[in-house]
């Protein structure tokens, strides 16, 4: 997905459907039993290292699911929000770090499951910016004897 300002869109979800949850976009200490794996360049995350959480939900996937995790029809629960919570995607540190000063910057429809990098490497395209550094030119030392 391109990077874009505005997601003014009406999105119906099917069954089976996840999103991220509501989230705080804020660094936190990794504090699982077990490293995680970025969801965004897919590099493992240490115990104990900066990362985000991202909490999601997912729609169940037929009215018996829906009745008994729910206690709804199918039909209503896919009108409200994704009631069955199911396991969170973390970011690393560098994606993590992207991730936020993009959304800053107003593009709001990131996805943090996108690979940041491109992500990134697009932002740059855009807007016209060039990160590798320039080379300064070494200065020649006059040898002038006499």
């Amino acid at each position: 997905m391109s990077l874009s300002c505005s997601c003014d869109y009406d999105y119906e979800y099917d069954a089976g459907e996840w999103y991220y949850a509501e989230y705080t976009a804020d660094f936190t200490l990794l504090d699982t039993h077990r490293r995680k794996r970025c969801c965004s360049c897919g590099e493992l995350i240490d115990i104990g290292s900066l990362c985000i959480k991202f909490p999601r939900s997912r729609y169940p996937h037929n009215d018996v699911e829906s009745r008994i995790m729910t206690g709804r029809c199918l039909e209503d629960s896919l009108c409200d929000e994704a009631p069955i919570n199911i396991a969170a995607h973390y970011q690393c540190e560098r994606c993590a770090e992207i991730f936020l000063n993009l959304t800053d910057i107003g593009y709001e429809c990131l996805s943090p499951s996108e690979d940041m990098r491109e992500s990134l490497k697009e932002y740059h395209e855009l807007s016209g910016f060039n990160p590798s550094p320039k080379k300064k030119k070494k200065k020649k030392k006059n040898n002038r004897r006499g």
